[in-house]
């Protein structure tokens, strides 16, 4: 039997834009800036506005997990949620508009419907982590980004450790805004990084012994802390040892291209 949570990318989104309707301001740029807790035309503003959106298009990708009847009666207030968060056709700065007459409360309230039903759905996945400790990811995430930042030239090429880099530190920022934008776009995120980092397996070059077993050890550290997340329970040892022969096979495809 599924049970329901809150920590869907649905469930913040139905906050974030509750709140911004509640602010009492008298335009929704203001409402905005105090929801998102940062000044309306500044860099930070933007980046976290860009998170609601990120919120809003990982809801949508959602429905189509849900079943058929469910996901289309959801689908009905999609532009209704998008121009929640848009407001295509309304200056924000205008004072004569506050955010307050914006946002309708029947596209809220059918949103938290939606919320209800990816979570009682996909609850245990990185739709809807059970557990709402990040205390594990956020410490494998500093790790990896002390790993690359030290790794040269010469076992991984600058672009694509500086872009790795970049990515995880994305990752942290999330994790310490958790409470802003939920667990399930800090477990999205931490899927695209596993992935970048496994791909990045395959072109590391020569790598020192030190570098080489860090990234082993630390591929699955992540890999663990990801399903500890979502699922609120350790990983098991056969998971372990499935995910270390995943790594074995990767290093050896690239020692195979290596000697070629």
């Amino acid at each position: 039997m599924s049970f329901s949570n809150e920590n869907t990318a649905a469930h913040h989104l139905y906050t974030l834009l509750r709140d911004v309707r509640d602010s009492g301001k008298t335009s929704y740029a203001a409402g905005w800036a105090r929801v998102l807790d940062a000044p309306w035309d500044s860099p930070e503003f933007a980046r976290r506005h860009s998170e609601v959106v990120a919120l809003l298009q990982l809801t949508l990708r959602q429905l189509n997990a849900l079943p058929e009847r469910s996901r289309l009666r959801s689908e009905r207030h999609i532009n209704a949620w998008w121009i929640a968060v848009m407001q295509p056709q309304a200056a924000w700065t205008d004072t004569n508009r506050p955010a307050h007459g914006l946002i309708d409360q029947n596209a809220l309230d059918h949103l938290e419907s939606t919320a209800e039903l990816i979570s009682g759905n996909l609850v245990g996945s990185d739709a809807a982590p059970r557990s709402g400790d990040l205390d594990e990811m956020a410490k494998q995430c500093h790790e990896w980004v002390d790993l690359l930042s030290a790794m040269s030239e010469e076992e991984l090429n600058g672009p694509m450790r500086d872009g790795l880099i970049s990515q995880v530190r994305h990752l942290i920022w999330l994790i310490e805004h958790v409470d802003l934008f939920g667990g399930a776009r800090v477990a999205q995120e931490a899927n695209g990084v596993i992935g970048s980092l496994t791909q990045a397996s395959a072109v590391l070059v020569d790598p020192r012994p030190e570098s080489a077993s860090r990234w082993k050890s630390g591929f699955l550290a992540l890999l663990a802390a990801c399903v500890f997340f979502n699922q609120a329970a350790p990983i098991a040892t056969e998971s372990i040892s499935s995910g270390a022969d995943l790594v074995r096979e990767i290093s050896s495809v690239v020692d195979q291209v290596g000697g070629e």
